[in-house]
């Protein structure tokens, strides 16, 4: 049985709360907490794709976003990723 993602994601590490800094980084978060391409998002969030691209590559590496499988979209695959949780919090609070 798959274990459900946590409803709230505190971070207590300094580099993942620094991921968050940046607002299109916030949008993209929220954006996915569904799974979705970077594409996708960026049609959504008014972004063009190689920023969006960017800023998707600095969440996963921070462990924000989560592999969550490919589609077929014409003639190529397209990555798809998800928040790893539908809120974020820092231990301070």
């Amino acid at each position: 049985m798959a274990t459900a993602a946590p409803r709230v994601e505190v971070l207590t590490d300094a580099d993942r709360v620094a991921a968050l800094a940046h607002p299109i980084r916030i949008a993209i978060l929220d954006a996915m907490r569904e799974p979705s391409s970077a594409t996708g998002v960026a049609r959504g969030i008014g972004e063009t794709r190689q920023k969006t691209n960017y800023h998707v590559k600095a969440l996963l590496d921070a462990g924000l976003l989560k592999s969550a499988g490919e589609r077929r979209a014409r003639n190529f695959v397209e990555q798809l990723y998800q928040s790893v949780a539908p809120a974020f919090g820092n231990a301070e609070t």
